[in-house]
């Protein structure tokens, strides 16, 4: 068992509501607090055993066996909580081929998001309205933004899976637990305009996310259920309850992540926000009870 530390990072578009998860509080946008990173550029500490002070993406490399799971080189999930305070850039994600095509990279992103906090607007931006590629050329030439990006409606304590290609935006108000395959591929679509202090825009990436845009592709949403296993082809996650044990059954490991209660084992208090990794087959033993997102890689 592996105790992850958070690791908080300040945004334009975050505010204070990541506090209560363990965010840093001197941040006063903070709007992502990442609980199991194990990236080069970016990953938790671990905070117990044999590896405390030691950062995941360094356990992972020089321990691959511990953890049972093998179809990827690095960690391959990347989970926390985000606090849009505003609308987000809409953007786009590559699937796998055009990411080992073009960017060298082993896999595209898809994601999934848990609204603990719905939008203030009851939507956020995914999808696209046109029918046709030749559409979306048409609309961007003539600057109809609106034209192209859809809505959907989602209210708190739903769950939203966003498949790679697909167009999405969190909107303001949305505060969720996020998980996605690890990796930074992401293309700005739009931004709506917005300039800097010094009447700057934004940078767009407008060629490659047109490239891997599929005018198919829209997400759902659907309440949570807490034990239903939601399963996709790269991750799954379940909500659930625990008391006293929990046991990974999995040939893999599985990244458990408290969204509410507090669990003490190992000499470590596990707090609201924070993860901890179970290694394959093994079960723990702590005091207090939580509800947490189970999540494991496939």
């Amino acid at each position: 068992m592996l105790i992850l530390s958070t690791v908080s990072k300040a945004t334009i578009w975050g505010s204070n509501r990541l506090y209560p998860f363990g965010g840093d509080s001197t941040i006063p946008t903070l709007g992502q607090l990442y609980t199991a990173a194990g990236n080069e550029e970016l990953s938790s500490t671990i905070l117990n055993g044999e590896f405390a002070g030691q950062s995941l993406y360094q356990v992972y490399r020089d321990h691959p066996e511990l953890f049972g799971y093998d179809k990827y080189e690095g960690f391959p999930l990347l989970i926390g909580f985000v606090d849009a305070c505003e609308n987000l850039s809409i953007q786009i994600h590559p699937h796998d081929e055009y990411a080992q095509t073009v960017e060298g990279k082993p896999f595209g992103k898809n994601e999934s998001w848990l609204f603990l906090e719905a939008p203030k607007a009851g939507a956020i931006i995914n999808g696209c309205k046109c029918a046709t590629m030749d559409e979306v050329h048409q609309k961007i030439a003539a600057g109809d933004w609106d034209g192209i990006i859809d809505h959907l409606p989602v209210k708190q304590n739903e769950y939203v899976y966003v498949q790679s290609g697909t167009l999405h935006a969190l909107t303001a108000g949305s505060l969720v637990y996020e998980i996605q395959q690890s990796t930074d591929i992401t293309y700005r679509f739009w931004d709506y305009d917005r300039t800097d202090a010094q009447g700057n825009k934004r940078p767009l990436q407008l060629e490659k996310a047109v490239a891997v845009i599929d005018v198919d592709k829209r997400s759902q949403s659907i309440p949570c259920e807490k034990e239903k296993v939601y399963q996709h082809p790269y991750y799954s996650v379940t909500v659930k309850d625990v008391e006293g044990s929990l046991r990974n059954e999995a040939s893999a490991f599985c990244v458990v992540t408290l969204l509410d209660g507090a669990i003490t084992l190992d000499g470590c208090t596990v707090n609201k926000g924070s993860s901890l990794i179970l290694l394959p087959n093994e079960e723990i033993h702590f005091e207090g009870s939580a509800s947490v997102v189970v999540a494991l890689p496939l």
